[in-house]
């Protein structure tokens, strides 16, 4: 009986290796195009098809696909699905759509949509990047600053100027990354206009720079000597311990001498008697705050 059992059982197991080659031989069905599958009516379904999707061979193919999806008109989730997988495939196809949703009546989507424009990385969309500096939204107008400057779009630099001037606060930092020595003039007229912390993010990346020549970065650090204050002095001390790039040894002790120098409370904080009347006793230094 035991040696029955045995045969029984030797016998079946290469039926089911066989079993197994048969299926793993047989043709599969092709995968649908993604303009079909982007046409399920499942929702679900087609956000995480929309979220799978990744630049590649098929990236123009992709954009296409989603670009007439979007312009077929969509729920503002599956909206704003669709505008993040355009700005990951990266592809020229999706460049019209993008367009079209700058100018759609959600922020939301004219963010997503100027962050997909950005993505192409093209100098020919720069212009109508830069148009994001003027959106209803603080939030789409700060977004489209940072681009700029992360693109380093030189041409820019006088519409981020006009931008901070209107309390576009992000593009100091995106002017530190593209305005060149001759910008700076205009920049510094709005200290003591912007809040200081807004100025230093540009300092800082103007500071960064190679193509700074050093008697502009020199500048900087005197300015900054002058309006004096504890975020200036923690300012020149984060760059005594780390250094900005391409400092030279010039710069470098220019702002190890000017961090001695600064005065813990700010220039237009401290009162200066009139000529007229004899001086007031010194004006005794705030005590800076402890952590």
């Amino acid at each position: 009986m035991a040696l029955a059992c045995s045969a029984v059982l030797s016998s079946a197991q290469p039926a089911r290796a066989i079993d197994a080659e048969l299926l793993a031989s047989q043709p599969k069905e092709p995968a649908l195009p993604l303009a079909k599958r982007l046409q399920t009516h499942d929702q679900t379904e087609l956000l995480l098809l929309l979220d799978e999707l990744a630049p590649g061979a098929d990236a123009d193919k992709n954009a296409r696909a989603v670009a007439e999806l979007l312009r077929a008109g969509q729920p503002d989730v599956v909206t704003d699905h669709g505008l993040d997988a355009l700005a990951r495939l990266s592809s020229r196809e999706a460049r019209e759509v993008a367009i079209t949703f700058t100018r759609h009546r959600r922020r939301e989507a004219r963010r997503r949509a100027y962050t997909a424009l950005a993505q192409l990385k093209d100098s020919r969309d720069f212009a109508l990047l830069a148009e994001g500096l003027r959106d209803s939204a603080p939030e789409v107008r700060n977004h489209v600053a940072r681009a700029l400057g992360e693109l380093r779009v030189r041409e820019a630099a006088p519409d981020l100027q006009r931008a901070l001037e209107l309390g576009v606060t992000d593009a100091a930092a995106a002017l530190g990354r593209v305005g060149d020595a001759a910008s700076l003039e205009r920049y510094d007229s709005l200290v003591g206009k912007q809040p200081l912390r807004v100025m230093l993010s540009g300092y800082a990346n103007y500071l960064e720079r190679a193509d700074l020549p050093e008697p502009a970065k020199l500048h900087i650090v005197a300015l900054l000597e002058d309006v004096s204050g504890a975020l200036v002095k923690e300012f020149l001390a984060e760059r005594v311990k780390t250094p900005p790039k391409n400092t030279t040894p010039k710069l470098q002790q220019a702002i190890e001498l000017s961090l001695t120098r600064v005065r813990p409370a700010p220039a237009a904080q401290l009162k200066v008697a009139p000529a007229s009347q004899p001086a007031a006793a010194p004006v005794q230094p705030a005590r800076e705050a402890q952590p």
